[in-house]
Parts: structure tokens; C-alpha cells; sequence
């Protein structure tokens, strides 16, 4: 498991999660939300994570989302419920092994942002995680059990800003968060493009 989506999965279980709408397809939201619980099991959140696991499922669970946005577009909140599309986005964020996939999701929120059918903290993490230098300063990497540091960032002197406008803590909120946290993993974090 990477320090930065072992850190990210936890600071997503612990924020609060979309509210469960009324989706016009119930049967897609319910499967979208068996496949976080399954990332996240594999992740070791409430027991044990399992870095096999966790590769064989994120593989599944690309694949499988990869099907759904073929078939419905990307997993929308009125479509699914913002608490399934906000799981369809954590797969993707963790699709890793398929940046090019990642890099098209991303290009699929950003046109749904002014629709209000996806979110705009979600797009900055899936921005960071497919960019470098990243703008918004959420992927980072545990440098000892206490302290954890961002990426590069572009024009870092406006990254506050740019975190306010969808959503984020400061920087050094969010390095507060993120350091005590750091003593549960042990990997460096995926960077663009590997």
C-alpha cells in the first residue's frame, strides 16, 4: 500500500461521505458501494491491509468501473447517489495501474462540476494524484512515523487559496491530519506516470 492512498483512505472513511440520494439507477449505486467496501477492506480499514489483496482488487475494480463508465458515463450523484459517487471516484483514485484511465475520469468530473454531479474536492485529489507538480497538495509521502510532506506543488504560494476554493483545510491543517497518521504505513506513494 502507498503512504498516500493509505493516508487518503483514511481521512475518506473518517470525512463525512456524500448524503445518500435518491438514485435514478439504485442497483448501480448498491454494487459501487460493494466495490469501496471491498478497496477499502483490502486497504485494512477496520483490520488487517493485505497489499496482495489490495492489488487484485483494485485491478477488479478498475475493470469493472471501466464497464460501468462505458456503458452509463461516469457514476453522476443524481445517477448513482453522491455516497456511490463518491465510491466510484475512491475507485478510481486507486486505479493506479491505469493512469490513462484516471487522467479520462478526471477530464469526465471536471465537466460535471458546475452541475453540482460531482464534487470539487474529489476532482483536486484525482488532479494531484495524475499531476506533478501537484496543485492542490494532497498526495504526499510519510518521511519518518510523524511527519508526512506533499509532492511538489505548483505555485505553492497559492495553494491555500486554491484548497479553499474546493474545499480543503490549509496546508498545514491538512499536514497536521496526515502526520499523525504516518506511523501506519511504511511505502512511498505512487507519482505520476509510474
Amino acid at each position: 500500500m502507498t503512504k498516500a492512498s493509505g493516508l487518503f483512505c483514511l481521512l475518506l472513511v473518517a470525512a463525512p461521505l456524500h448524503a445518500a440520494d435518491t438514485p435514478a439507477r439504485p442497483d448501480l449505486r448498491e454494487e459501487l458501494l460493494r466495490m469501496r467496501a471491498e478497496d477499502q477492506r483490502a486497504r485494512g480499514v477496520g483490520g488487517v491491509m493485505d497489499p496482495q489483496a489490495m492489488g487484485r482488487v483494485d485491478a477488479a475494480n478498475t475493470a469493472r468501473l471501466k464497464e460501468i463508465v462505458a456503458q452509463v458515463g461516469w457514476p453522476t450523484i443524481s445517477l448513482v447517489g453522491g455516497d456511490a459517487a463518491g465510491a466510484a471516484w475512491l475507485l478510481a483514485q486507486h486505479a493506479d495501474q491505469d493512469r490513462a484511465f484516471q487522467v479520462d475520469v478526471l477530464a469526465r468530473i471536471e465537466k460535471l462540476l458546475d452541475s453540482g454531479e460531482a464534487t470539487r474536492k474529489e476532482y483536486a485529489y484525482l488532479y494531484d494524484r495524475v499531476h506533478e507538480p501537484q496543485r492542490y497538495g494532497t498526495q504526499g509521502t510519510c518521511v519518518d512515523s510523524t511527519r508526512w510532506v506533499p509532492r511538489p506543488i505548483e505555485n505553492e504560494a497559492g495553494v491555500d487559496k486554491r484548497r479553499a476554493e474546493v474545499g480543503l483545510p490549509t496546508m498545514a491543517e491538512y499536514i497536521s491530519i496526515v502526520s499523525r497518521i504516518c506511523g501506519e504505513y511504511a511505502v512511498p506513494a505512487p507519482r505520476p506516470g509510474k
